[in-house]
């Protein structure tokens, strides 16, 4: 894993709107991985990235889109990524979304402890859960990037 990611895994895509259609253009999915055991709960713009139930995805949450790790400079620079030819982590992914880490709770059920990290893209929510251990690189108020893939 290089300094840019935060956490990667594959997941299997096991529910779509389990509480029912909220909106025209997003559904929110239920996500698990067999490697860490972990549950992502994730809002996405169906229009740009429909996903099936059964489907595998890479996961991957970023600090930076550089593969490099150089952080973000927070102002418009004209000439990215494009006109630099600049190869980034979008160039591996099929969907992305930036947003920020907003909340960590607690959940542990059944002995086992389990950290449960919110995100917000502008909106679309996530939900990740997993070992704590795990996810001590990802700090509340810090800004991520989602990209996912279909493998």
């Amino acid at each position: 894993m290089n300094n840019a990611i935060l956490f990667e895994d594959v997941f299997d895509v096991q529910k779509r709107d389990p509480d029912g259609k909220k909106f025209d253009k997003v559904s929110r999915y239920v996500l698990k991985s067999d490697l860490y055991e972990f549950e992502v709960t994730v809002d996405i713009n169906i229009d740009i990235f429909p996903l099936q139930v059964g489907e595998k995805v890479s996961l991957c949450l970023a600090r930076t889109i550089h593969k490099d790790g150089t952080a973000e400079t927070g102002k418009y620079d004209k000439t990215f990524p494009g006109f630099k030819q600049t190869e980034t982590l979008l160039d591996s992914y099929d969907y992305a979304m930036h947003g920020k880490v907003f909340k960590y709770g607690d959940n542990s059920s059944g002995g086992a402890t389990k950290l449960e990290i919110y995100f917000s893209f502008g909106g679309l929510l996530m939900k990740l859960v997993g070992n704590p251990d795990k996810l001590n690189v990802i700090q509340v108020d810090s800004p991520v990037y989602l990209l996912i893939r279909r493998l």
